[in-house]
């Protein structure tokens, strides 16, 4: 192959010998340390140690096992909140930028905390707002971070040694969920698909609880959220709901608002005066 042209077209230089095929090697002229073969595409940046290989192939077999838990295991209002994260979260606005800084920080403060320090996160505001997307994006966020795992401590052996497990975390959208519970009465199928979220919901690393405050009312269903509460009590969770401090107390009691509020101190983030999203995309008023 004549590489003379390209060489002079493209600034690069020689710069020794292909340990691959013999051939010469050629780096650019601002980056000499960068070498490329164009005989047979070795490129001195793109190789890496069995070692790193190993790691990115761990890495995304946690990223895979996590993934397929999470969409097992959940419930979502609309196929779209998966896709939610703080990479495609643009705010509009001083007030949208500060709730994405927000929820950084305390996604980096529960990531750094994900085996013993629970944290009771709220999202509360007005319908359209973003709640939902944050929600996720702050899920996503401390999956990145922790690298998909948490550290526990096992039995291997005659010892106790430190290992990584896969994270657990689950969405489930309330009033749908509370729908598929009534269903399950009457029907097989829903009620092993009830079970297996609920059993989730109830063990997971990080629960969200997304629309609280949209399902019915009846005395079952702030049962149903009060026996939820007794068990993750002192677990990750993060709810969004419309409702405010006294409307939630009203609703479901002193005594499921006495556990959320035991690891929730200073976990606010409040989408007062933000612009309803939905309303903007349809051009209704601002």
């Amino acid at each position: 192959m004549d590489v003379s042209g390209l060489v002079t077209r493209f600034s690069f230089v020689q710069s020794g010998t292909c340990p691959q095929c013999g051939a010469s090697l050629f780096s650019p002229k601002e980056h000499p340390n960068v070498q490329a073969c164009m005989e047979c595409g070795y490129s001195s940046i793109a190789t890496k140690t069995q070692e790193e290989r190993l790691k990115d192939i761990q890495i995304q077999n946690r990223k895979d096992e996590v993934f397929n838990y999470l969409r097992n295991t959940s419930c979502f209002g609309s196929s779209k909140v998966f896709n939610y994260n703080f990479g495609n979260y643009r705010p509009i606005d001083e007030k949208e930028a500060n709730v994405r800084n927000k929820a950084l920080s305390m996604s980096e403060r529960l990531a750094k905390g994900i085996k013993d320090d629970p944290m009771h996160i709220f999202l509360q505001g007005g319908t359209g707002r973003g709640k939902t997307h944050i929600a996720m994006a702050m899920m996503y966020e401390v999956l990145n971070q922790t690298k998909y795992v948490k550290n526990i401590r096992k039995k291997v052996g005659e010892e106790y040694q430190i290992v990584q497990v896969p994270l657990a975390v689950t969405f489930v959208n309330w009033s749908r969920f509370m729908t598929l519970k009534q269903e399950s009465i009457r029907d097989d199928e829903k009620s092993r698909q009830f079970t297996l979220i609920n059993t989730a919901l109830q063990t997971a690393d990080i629960a969200i609880v997304d629309d609280l405050g949209k399902e019915g009312n009846s005395d079952w269903y702030f049962q149903t959220f009060d026996e939820l509460m007794e068990i993750r009590e002192d677990q990750h969770l993060i709810i969004t709901t419309n409702l405010e401090g006294e409307d939630l107390i009203k609703r479901y009691g002193d005594r499921s608002m006495s556990r959320l509020r035991k690891h929730a101190r200073g976990n606010f983030i409040s989408f007062a005066g933000i612009k309803d999203h939905r309303m903007l995309k349809e051009g209704g008023p601002n």
